[in-house]
């Protein structure tokens, strides 16, 4: 019908029939072994219960989505061929490509898709609620054609399928419940070969995979490297072929080294300062005030990025169509001091800052950097230093005063940054901070369900809300950074993940 709103997938289409998984300049050479590594821990197979960087990559890699990202970031056709949306934008139905199969040669049909969504749907706490807790509903209406029905309009609904934590399950292996994900069957690029042992996790390239190009990397694994000394040396002996998420102050060490490329990749999002909104001293929305304007990002910046990021104080980073550069990003102890006046610390308080440097490498170099400039305006910081899993239970539980934080969307949309970042209802409450305002939640809303100038003035309205409630305080733009001995255009991080070129078919 010709008032339906059709989603033609092939975004750059000429590029993609050309070329094949990637563009031209980008062609992945072929590649028996590689090696990744990461340094975040990980935690579960299960998308809807882990948040970690390692996680995702693996799920990048795993998962087969309805639409797919490039290693350029582009969003090309995945398991699906098409995306008719009703013209209110409520209603979506998916049309997959035939002859689909998942890694165990069983068929991938719209059951499947269905199972999938209304499986994570249904579970309680899952980190996907931004999305999940926009879909009234989702049925199988033939064999490669499912129907979702959404709880308002969802214009961008399949930028956000991209991300590997919306790859598709097979119905059956679901059923089994959380022995499913124990090992589970994939429909993405890769397979599973061997599951995490001695923090390493095997995949191979799924033969059967039909949502895009045989990966140019046979086989591919992930490693757990939490100290960036040993990624960089195992790099530099060979052991390791591509060392993502390094620090920053390895990146700058690691410019001009022979035989590797070095890359410093922004995200859809930003690294912060997080405070407990619930509760404490930073329940007063001054008190969080005064903490923006009492920190240099410049000094931090400089000192943790050198010239490869730059401040940010406002909620949209640079990369999103929204980014309002007119946020000043310098130090203001007067206006500090002011806030503060306001406030039960007005005469000095201590506060505690938690962090682990296995969650950011250069955690404690922030933490020290933050306790010297609070204490100029007479704020406390008492350090507690913590291993990540002890620090992401605490966080969980609102047991903390600040902490180091960051928060990206996996693809180029606001809703997804959103409905993390700062939805009160959302399933991560507002980066865990505890941060609940309904003028906050209904600007989300508009932002979600319009487009072109209405999205763009909504979009306005929350970087100016969020400047004056202020529930964290933004530091910089998330950059990953990583260095590499493979060719150009074989493995790249992209979004929160990280994409292995494919092979031209």
């Amino acid at each position: 019908m010709n008032t339906t709103k059709r989603l033609m997938l092939g975004i750059a289409a000429s590029a993609l029939l050309a070329t094949g998984f990637v563009s031209a300049s980008q062609a992945a050479e072929a590649v028996e072994q590689a090696t990744v590594s990461l340094p975040a821990p990980a935690q579960s197979f299960d998308p809807t219960k882990t948040v970690t960087a390692t996680d995702r990559a693996a799920f990048s890699l795993m998962n087969g989505t309805l639409l797919a990202q490039q290693i350029d970031g582009t969003i090309v056709p995945g398991l699906a061929e098409g995306i008719e949306y009703s013209p209110d934008f409520t209603e979506a139905t998916v049309t997959l490509k035939p002859g689909l199969k998942f890694s165990d040669g069983s068929p991938l049909t719209a059951a499947d898709v269905a199972a999938t969504f209304t499986r994570h749907m249904a579970v309680e706490g899952s980190v996907l609620g931004a999305m999940m807790g926009r879909i009234a509903s989702v049925e199988a209406t033939g064999d490669l054609t499912a129907k979702f029905t959404f709880k308002g309009p969802f214009p961008s609904f399949g930028d956000f399928a991209s991300a590997g934590s919306y790859g598709i399950y097979p119905a059956a292996g679901l059923e089994k419940g959380e022995e499913f994900f124990l090992n589970p069957v994939t429909s993405g690029p890769y397979k599973i070969a061997s599951t995490w042992a001695s923090n390493k996790l095997e995949l191979v390239a799924n033969e059967n995979y039909g949502g895009g190009a045989q990966p140019a990397i046979a086989n591919l694994t992930l490693t757990v490297i939490e100290d960036a000394n040993s990624a960089v040396g195992q790099l530099q002996s060979g052991q390791v072929d591509y060392a993502g998420d390094l620090p920053p102050s390895f990146m700058l060490q690691l410019q001009g080294a022979p035989g590797l490329t070095i890359s410093s990749v922004p995200v859809y999002g930003f690294y912060d300062l997080r405070m407990w909104n619930q509760s404490g001293v930073f329940a007063d929305p001054n008190m969080r005030n005064a903490v923006s304007a009492a920190l240099d990002r410049e000094v931090i910046v400089r000192s943790i990025w050198g010239d490869t990021n730059q401040p940010l104080a406002g909620f949209w980073p640079p990369s999103m169509a929204y980014y309002d550069a007119s946020q000043s990003t310098s130090r203001d102890l007067d206006a500090a001091k002011a806030y503060l006046a306001e406030t039960e610390c007005a005469s000095g308080c201590q506060v505690r800052l938690m962090y682990s440097d296995q969650e950011f490498a250069f955690s404690s170099q922030l933490a020290l950097i933050v306790q010297n400039q609070l204490k100029d305006i007479g704020i406390d910081v008492q350090l507690e230093r913590l291993d990540a899993s002890t620090l992401i239970q605490r966080l969980r539980a609102g047991d903390y005063d600040m902490v180091p934080g960051a928060m990206a969307s996996a693809a180029n949309i606001p809703d997804h940054l959103l409905g993390n970042a700062l939805l009160g209802t959302g399933s991560l409450k507002a980066e865990f901070t505890g941060y609940n305002s309904e003028a906050m939640d209904a600007l989300i809303a508009k932002v979600n369900q319009s487009s072109g100038d209405d999205r763009a003035a909504a979009a306005a309205e929350i970087g100016t809300l969020f400047a004056e409630d202020r529930p964290y305080t933004i530091l910089a733009p998330w950059v990953r950074g990583a260095a590499t001995s493979l060719p150009e255009g074989t493995v790249s991080l992209v979004g929160t993940g990280i994409v292995v070129g494919g092979l031209d078919q």
